[in-house]
């Protein structure tokens, strides 16, 4: 069987894997809070930058940002409105294990994350919100290596209220 074949099998498991706790969830056998029991509330409830990192990835070697292509906006580094900015990860990295964005001046920085399988591929395309102008960033983890890059965005209408 090809990769291809085995990406394609991976994906359609995991979405009817998805949809099948989705039903169950929804006919109240299950409750919500134990299908999220691993979300990192303490690195989406920190106000600052470094606290939101220090929760979700913990300790990990800073590696060249050069390994991942990072866009924000529309055209890039400027949103007209901060509500729905416009996000693009793109990496060759192999064995991503995490992907997280976070926005310096929102109250709580941490905006996206979320894990992969290693039948996840990137590019990964996404809308956040940001509150001012702000410097955003994108964190992989892959093989224990965090990779780091940012930009500053220009907004004319803050997202958060």
């Amino acid at each position: 069987m090809s990769k291809t074949d085995q990406q394609r099998r991976a994906i359609l498991k995991g979405a009817i894997s998805a949809s099948t706790l989705a039903m169950v969830a929804a006919s109240g056998l299950i409750l919500p809070q134990r299908l999220l029991a691993h979300w990192p509330t303490n690195a989406f409830n920190a106000e600052t930058v470094e606290d939101a990192l220090l929760a979700l990835v913990g300790q990990a070697e800073v590696a060249s940002d050069k390994a991942l292509n990072f866009k924000v906006g529309s055209p890039p580094s400027y949103a007209v409105n901060g509500a729905s900015v416009p996000v693009a990860i793109e990496s060759n990295l192999e064995n991503i294990e995490r992907v997280a964005i976070l926005v310096e001046k929102n109250p709580f920085p941490l905006v996206m994350s979320f894990d992969l399988t290693p039948a996840s591929i990137l590019p990964f395309k996404s809308r956040i919100k940001i509150r001012e102008d702000s410097n955003v960033i994108a964190i992989i983890r892959a093989e224990g290596k965090l990779y780091k890059t940012s930009h500053f965005v220009e907004v004319d209408i803050g997202g958060c209220g």
